[in-house]
């Protein structure tokens, strides 16, 4: 018996410490689950700044800036140093769901405070954003116009609160914010018409485009599978045409059912507000920006904008010429213009930071300083070819016709059948004011142009594409804006029959904020955003 009782209490005692150590591990599952449960959440109130950081510079401060008559509103603080206070005029959008806009603590630093409950049950979670600048605001002029850059680091607390234990998950990061007027040259394409002529121009699936695409008038699209756009598409029309096996139809639709099917990677939309094409007072600042405050001359030949020795604008050509763009040594791009049995030969040194002009043979006159990037002729540019010096930042305007007569290619870009040049300075536009840009026939196949084109009243087109045979491919590393949609080529089937098939790769820069020299603006204050949607450094703090 007293056996039975010892073996009972063993038993007891056995059970109760198992109990005990269930009881335990049980409590200690629920303590982890708490805490993973507060993490998670921690972790969603800090996803909930991170996105409406990222909805406000990418949203509301585009909104925003659109609707100011000038930059001037912005300029004040920039020149002010007051970065914080510029988010906080400008990165929020009255009437939004989610809080009131930043709290400006000082001039370097704005708060953004935010609470979300998603129940009773599980109580609050909430984030806490804190914007500083990390430099002084940097304003630099491009060209004629003004560029402000607002650089920024964020910090996001996120916090979680679950049986009186209280969880906090970090996010920090940093971004920029350039402002500056729109311009034309972020557009991959813009036309304001799609036509050519009195013809409909076809987007068919051997089109395809990676920027932004804009016309003013209304977009064609041919067969299944259709177009492909990656960027933003918009026209002003509220409708678009389908080819619809030849009996063609207008649709406000980005489809005709199975039988149209372009791709639109950034959206389609149509009805938004159109867009003009510079008034002719621009190519009257392009003249006078390279003429540098000079008078224009009455005889034919190059000249440099200069006073007392210094370089104070641009290249100024009186009269037609054949342009060709070259490199001289490291550092040093040359340009050799022909006109009339005379040669001009300018040399841009970046290293002495000098600039030489020689008339033929004669004896060069050297004016320190560089030129501003503008080139401007007064007449036809009747060849462009050559190498875009890799410091070179160059626009090139005529009032009529330019003609590219040969490759042009940047001396720093990364190569291959969609070249890039991210991360490079030479940058070169093209701009004919009242005739087109021209491949002629002399032009060799598989022709490549590093450029970004306008003809605000023509067209950029091949000569003669409907004839011959097949030219290759002409390869484009740029944008194309113009007035209607110049030919390059014919297509059947098979391929290409005549003329150049497209390979337009859209330049990402431009999308960036960059532009050639002087190229015309559209009057509207944008914004670009960079970093903000980078990976965030994230760190469990308790």
């Amino acid at each position: 018996m007293l056996l039975t009782l010892g073996l009972m209490t063993l038993l007891g005692l056995g059970s109760m410490l198992a109990i005990d150590r269930t009881v335990g591990e049980i409590k200690s599952a629920g303590n982890q689950l708490r805490d993973k449960r507060g993490f998670f959440r921690a972790e969603g109130g800090a996803a909930i700044c991170l996105r409406e950081l990222r909805n406000r510079l990418q949203t509301a401060l585009p909104a925003q800036l659109a609707a100011l008559p000038s930059i001037d509103a912005v300029t004040s603080y920039a020149t002010g140093n007051d970065p914080a206070g510029f988010l906080a005029q400008y990165a929020y959008q009255p009437g939004s769901s989610f809080g009131g806009a930043f709290i400006r603590d000082s001039a370097t630093r704005a708060r953004l405070p935010l609470t979300y409950t998603a129940s009773a049950a599980s109580g609050p979670y909430a984030c806490t954003l804190t914007v500083d600048s990390r430099d002084v605001p940097e304003t630099r002029k491009a060209g004629d116009s003004i560029q402000h850059l607002f650089r920024y680091n964020y910090a996001i607390d996120g916090t979680a609160t679950d049986e009186d234990v209280t969880r906090r998950v970090g996010l920090q990061g940093s971004f920029s914010v350039l402002v500056q007027y729109d311009n034309f040259a972020r557009y991959a394409l813009f036309t304001n018409q799609q036509m050519s002529g009195r013809s409909r121009i076809w987007f068919t699936n051997q089109t395809t485009f990676s920027g932004p695409v804009h016309t003013n008038g209304e977009f064609n699209f041919f067969g299944n599978p259709g177009a492909a756009f990656t960027g933003r598409v918009t026209s002003v029309s509220t409708t678009a045409r389908y080819y619809n096996n030849g009996v063609n139809l207008s649709l406000d639709a980005d489809r005709n059912g199975n039988v149209d099917v372009p791709a639109f990677g950034g959206g389609f939309s149509r009805g938004v507000a159109n867009i003009p094409m510079p008034a002719t007072t621009t190519a009257d600042r392009q003249r006078e920006a390279a003429l540098g405050g000079t008078s224009t001359p009455e005889l034919a030949g190059v000249y440099l904008g200069t006073a007392g020795g210094v370089m104070t604008g641009g290249i100024y050509v009186k009269g037609n010429a054949t342009i060709s763009l070259g490199v001289a040594g490291p550092g040093v791009a040359r340009y050799t213009i022909a006109q009339n049995g005379t040669t001009w030969t300018v040399t841009v040194n970046y290293v002495s930071s000098q600039t030489t002009l020689q008339q033929g043979s004669g004896s060069a006159m050297t004016y320190g300083g560089l030129p501003n990037g503008m080139l401007y002729v007064d007449g036809v540019v009747n060849g462009l070819a050559g190498t875009v010096q890799r410091d070179t930042e160059l626009t090139i305007a005529a009032t009529s016709d330019i003609m590219v007569t040969d490759h042009i290619m940047y001396e720093n870009y990364t190569p291959g059948p969609s070249p890039s040049a991210e991360g490079a300075a030479n940058v070169l536009g093209l701009l004919s004011w009242r005739g087109n840009v021209r491949i002629p026939t002399t032009a060799p196949n598989d022709i490549t142009i590093h450029a970004t084109v306008m003809t605000p009243t023509g067209e950029f087109k091949v000569d003669s594409y409907s004839t011959g045979s097949s030219r290759g491919t002409a390869t484009i590393l740029g944008g194309v804006i113009e007035n209607t949609y110049g030919p390059f080529g014919t297509l059947s089937s098979s391929g290409s029959l005549t003329g150049y098939q497209r390979n337009f790769i859209y330049d990402s820069r431009m999308g960036q904020g960059k532009s050639p020299p002087f190229f015309p603006t559209i009057g509207k204050v944008v914004s670009t955003v960079s970093g903000v949607d980078d990976r965030p450094n994230w760190q469990q703090t308790n």
